[in-house]
């Protein structure tokens, strides 16, 4: 497509309008071109860097694809630390048997100790409360001994004064009553 050319008025060059000016305000416009063309062309290296920049910029696409990944790998991870989970928890449960089977037999001994400790100390018990009984045994033997011979020493005096007070009153009863039924007879 061809565009059609637009006549424009000839203007003078540029150069001869410059001369007109001042010599310092031309050396002045010169710098300030100078300066421009500087500017311009670190203009055009800032936008080729950023142009060779943006070709690694992430696009949504590529960040939507890197969250599915992301997420897949967080799913697979979360799966494979519940499986390490499980397997921990089975080893301490399988420790924490061993351990309880371990201290039950060892509290088993225990108590088996305990209980024989115990059964000695019954039976020393059992063996002085036996010599104590004995020796009560010979107290209460002894005082039933004593008993019985004050028992026996009763008994004489019980003897001792039915035959000398008892008798004797006895008779002089029977003699009253005999010599009250003599005399009314």
């Amino acid at each position: 497509m061809e565009y059609a050319m637009r006549a424009a008025p000839f203007l003078p060059p540029l150069i001869y309008v410059v001369r007109n000016i001042e010599d310092s305000k031309m050396e002045e416009l010169t710098q300030r071109v100078g300066l421009l063309e500087k500017t311009t062309h670190q203009i055009q290296q800032d936008v080729a860097v950023l142009t060779a920049r943006s070709e690694n910029f992430a696009t949504k696409a590529d960040i939507g694809t890197l969250r599915t990944e992301l997420l897949g790998e967080m799913g697979q991870s979360e799966k494979r630390t519940d499986g390490k989970f499980e397997k921990m928890a089975l080893h301490f449960d399988d420790k924490l048997g061993k351990m309880a089977l371990h201290f039950d037999g060892k509290l088993e001994k225990l108590e088996l100790r305990i209980d024989d400790k115990l059964d000695k100390m019954e039976q020393r018990i059992d063996v002085k409360f036996e010599r104590m009984d004995e020796k009560f045994e010979k107290k209460f033997v002894r005082i039933d001994e004593k008993f019985e011979k004050l028992d026996v020493k009763f008994e004489k005096l019980n003897d001792r004064l039915t035959w000398s007070i008892m008798v004797p009153a006895i008779l002089a009863v029977l003699a009253w009553f005999v010599k009250d039924l003599l005399v009314k007879v």
